[in-house]
């Protein structure tokens, strides 16, 4: 189970943290202050002295991955394309399916929840969750409990979905049905008291945090996060500050880097924090029609770099991270496109299988012979810099 007080885990994982009854470290009165652990004689990080929410430096609001953009003005030919003609699009509904499912799985991997078996993720994004076990997780996880969080994260982002077609405005009541339909599955979450005691708190569902969830990094100092007598006002003016970007034509990929950082920051929930700033960073490239990244769990290292250089300063290394996952969707969409514009019947899932005439044929059976469709680079076209570059 996910470790309710452990904010790391929702930047990527991390190791157990010490749940922290309260503040051992008082609250700088100047964010950019170097507070000293008393337990070492290194100053403080700056960026884990909590400060309050901070809208998007203006300096920023022209930043951009080229090769995100480039990869997005391609598809969106394409799609023009698509939409002038009459064509069987179904292979590009499949694909679509598949690209929620892995984000519903990577989601929950990241923080984790489960491990997935090698080959089971390919397999769970063709065919879907309903045959999933605990099995499939090399973690302990019960048959229900694993199914129940995979069917709630790939629910909770249809429901994102469903917000930004109906072009309803983002609001905290919004974010707390999110997090309601996520968690469905999730009872408890764990926490570990300051005499080293793991256990088990019911866990609030759709609802605010009314306990502090600093952890304890693995650098031994205290992450402090929004204390809870302050979160309603704190969310307030993050989504005041969301609705106010309106008025500037930025990129998705720098929406989605402040949504999901300065979200993180507050992290105004019991637990789920992580997948709920995930779901606002996808939810910033639906409302402009892109796809949003998937970050993958065998890259939290990379997430959880870019987003500490965002926590020093370094906010574009956040921004370019995020633009260089972003490329290879839309490249991939592209492909699709093409597919479908040169009358292609099959789609052929990463296990191998095809799905041919609308019927799903798995990678053991034996297929009538079909052209192979092209596959996408592995890596973006104009790939990120390095965090703190």
């Amino acid at each position: 189970m996910e470790l309710s007080l452990n904010p790391l885990m929702g930047r990527g994982g991390d190791l157990p943290c010490q749940m922290i009854s309260g503040y051992p470290y008082p609250l700088q009165e100047n964010p950019g202050k170097k507070a000293m652990n008393k337990n070492t004689s290194l100053p403080k990080p700056v960026g884990a002295i909590w400060r309050p929410v901070r809208d998007l430096d203006p300096v920023h609001r022209q930043l951009r991955h080229d090769g995100a953009r480039q990869s997005a003005k391609r598809w969106r030919e394409m799609r023009s394309r698509l939409e002038d003609r009459t064509f069987d699009k179904s292979s590009m509904d499949l694909w679509l399916l598949s690209q929620r499912r892995a984000f519903a799985i990577e989601t929950g991997q990241i923080e984790g929840l489960y491990l997935l078996k090698t080959g089971v993720t390919e397999t769970l994004i063709a065919e879907g969750f309903e045959g999933v076990r605990g099995a499939h997780s090399v973690m302990d996880v019960s048959d229900q409990t694993l199914k129940g969080l995979l069917q709630d994260q790939e629910a909770a982002l249809e429901m994102m979905f469903a917000h930004v077609s109906d072009k309803r405005p983002l609001t905290g009541s919004a974010i707390k049905e999110w997090h309601a339909l996520l968690t469905r599955h999730q009872a408890s979450a764990t926490g570990i008291t300051p005499f080293g005691k793991r256990i088990e708190i019911p866990l609030r569902k759709g609802q605010y945090k009314i306990r502090p969830n600093n952890p304890r990094r693995r650098d031994g100092f205290v992450h402090e996060y929004c204390p809870p007598e302050q979160v309603e006002q704190q969310m307030e003016k993050f989504l005041a500050f969301h609705n106010g970007h309106r008025e500037f034509a930025m990129v998705p990929e720098v929406e989605a880097a402040w949504l999901h950082h300065e979200f993180v920051r507050i992290h105004p929930f019991q637990d789920g924090n992580g997948r709920i700033s995930r779901m606002l960073m996808a939810y910033a490239y639906a409302r402009a029609g892109e796809f949003p990244p998937i970050i993958p769990a065998q890259n939290k290292l990379g997430y959880i770099n870019a987003l500490e250089a965002a926590d020093e300063g370094n906010f574009p290394a956040f921004v370019n991270y995020l633009g260089g996952l972003a490329a290879p969707r839309s490249d991939e969409a592209s492909l699709r496109a093409e597919g479908i514009l040169d009358n292609r019947t099959h789609f052929r899932h990463g296990n191998g299988g095809i799905t041919h005439n609308g019927v799903y044929h798995p990678p053991e059976e034996l297929l009538p012979e079909v052209e192979e469709e092209p596959e996408p680079d592995d890596e973006p076209e104009s790939s990120p810099p390095s965090p703190g570059m």
